[in-house]
């Protein structure tokens, strides 16, 4: 095939490459016209900052050191508020393996402490929800196991500093695990287990109780120490109609906090 024959046969692609290849030229010079000099520049910086970072040192010995005290001050001060804010169960209320499964383990510490509350509530002749705020069918996974029990210890703190104020009724006891404990994101570093309580009656054993909730190393009538300041989330207190009684609706907070990275349990 000369040619002749194969210009007849592949001219519209012959043509479509000689002008790509123009197009292409005309382009590499305007550039080069116009951002030759800046890309030069560019590559220049780009050059000289890369054997900057890979020879010179970025800081000063004097500036690492200022850096790391500053990190170790800021370390001190992140420990410091999580032990503020941490919620430290009681031996009782922390599964202990020698003491066999965490199933019995809850049922045992459940049925005695709450033996215990209605007997003195019923003496002190204050109103007790039996169930004491506790799920109906009982929790059977150790983690949750373990969270309700840290519950139940503050539901038992605050049921004894209610009884050693005078308080008339409880009404309500809810406790609530942290809504992200199971999801795909995790709690983060602060993970928070919720007991809400309701109270009902004489207007000062209610201030007295949340007054007495923040003071450090309580003990109830019975000398049984309580362990406050207790954290609060949120606090409501409603005069009634008569205006001789009041209802207070207290959202007590057992705070975990996570001092390494988070991960799942």
């Amino acid at each position: 095939m000369d040619l002749n024959d194969y210009w007849q046969e592949n001219k519209r692609f012959l043509v479509t490459v000689a002008a790509g290849v123009v197009v292409f030229g005309i382009g590499s010079m305007l550039v080069g016209k116009y951002f030759g000099n800046e890309l030069r520049s560019r590559r220049l910086a780009a050059i000289a900052t890369g054997n900057k970072l890979a020879h010179d040192a970025m800081y000063t010995p004097d500036q690492l050191r200022v850096a790391q005290e500053e990190n170790d001050a800021l370390q001190k001060a992140v420990e410091t508020l999580a032990k503020a804010c941490a919620f430290t169960p009681r031996a009782q209320f922390v599964l202990d393996p020698k003491r066999g499964s965490p199933s019995n383990q809850y049922f045992a510490v459940v049925s005695s402490v709450r033996e215990d509350l209605l007997r003195q509530s019923g003496r002190a002749n204050m109103r007790l929800p039996e169930d004491l705020g506790l799920p109906a069918l009982s929790p059977t996974r150790e983690p949750d196991i373990a969270r309700y029990l840290e519950a139940f210890d503050m539901v038992d703190r605050v049921v004894r500093m209610a009884l050693s104020t005078g308080a008339d009724r409880i009404d309500k006891i809810e406790i609530r695990l942290d809504p992200k404990l199971y999801s795909r994101e995790g709690v983060g570093r602060v993970e928070l287990t919720r007991v809400t309580m309701s109270f009902s009656g004489k207007s000062a054993p209610l201030q007295q109780l949340l007054l007495v909730s923040q003071q450090p190393d309580e003990k109830d009538v019975n000398g049984i120490a309580l362990g406050g300041p207790l954290l609060i989330d949120r606090a409501e207190m409603v005069p009634t109609r008569t205006g001789t009684e009041a209802s207070l609706d207290v959202t007590f907070v057992c705070a975990r906090v996570v001092m390494d990275e988070p991960h799942p349990e």
